[in-house]
């Protein structure tokens, strides 16, 4: 059986897993279909950033105030006994989400959903899965649990603030270049300037024997 083939309702479990964010409070009304590779649409622009970074305290509150975004990319999972990857469209707002999964030539695709009332998985030929919290999702799914609400705040390489930080770095610039929290340690290698301001375009999380490389390609802010 070809790997992607064996792989595919895994990973793309996992990856929604993982992009699922826990700030929604009302039902979704994103469209009911969105290519994976189509290029995000327009909305209104973030003031932008100064040119000189504010204090590191500060400038997380800047970027946790980003609330409403479109971000596409590509998601490698590698597990001790498999490895595989999937596109993703995100698309948060201040109510809801709704993600897109995809996997190569289009393969296997699916939606996520979700507010703060419950969280969907809609795959092709698959019964939809319903769950509280992505949390939940993932134990029903996989069987294993892993801190996914944590991705909301992680993806703008910022800490979650439940959570204590373990270990933490910066670049000479002032943007976060490793985070050790709730036993993952991220890597944020690379960014890029939107509006101004420097979000992740290449993000490495570990823990244990799990990787998993986040490539962004697109980033829109509103």
């Amino acid at each position: 059986m070809p790997l992607f083939t064996h792989f595919t309702r895994r990973a793309l479990v996992i990856a929604a897993a993982l992009l699922i964010s826990a700030c929604a409070s009302q039902t979704s009304t994103f469209e009911a279909k969105h290519p994976a590779n189509a290029e995000p649409e327009a909305v209104k622009p973030i003031p932008k950033a100064p040119k000189v970074l504010t204090e590191w305290e500060n400038y997380q509150q800047v970027l946790g105030g980003i609330d409403r975004w479109q971000v596409q990319g590509k998601l490698g999972v590698r597990l001790p006994d498999n490895s595989g990857s999937v596109y993703f469209n995100w698309k948060q707002r201040p109510t809801d989400f709704a993600i897109h999964l995809s996997g190569p030539l289009g393969q296997g695709t699916s939606w996520i959903r979700g507010n703060d009332q419950r969280v969907s998985l809609e795959q092709s030929d698959h019964a939809t899965i319903f769950a509280d919290t992505p949390e939940e999702l993932m134990q029903h799914s996989l069987g294993w649990w892993l801190p996914v609400s944590q991705l909301y705040y992680w993806v703008r390489a910022i800490p979650a603030p439940e959570s204590d930080v373990q270990n933490l770095s910066r670049h000479q610039d002032g943007t976060l270049k490793t985070l050790a929290q709730d036993d993952w340690r991220l890597e944020y290698s690379r960014y890029t300037s939107v509006n101004g301001w420097s979000l992740p375009s290449k993000v490495i999380a570990r823990h244990n024997n799990i990787k998993l490389t986040f490539i962004i390609k697109n980033w829109k802010l509103q």
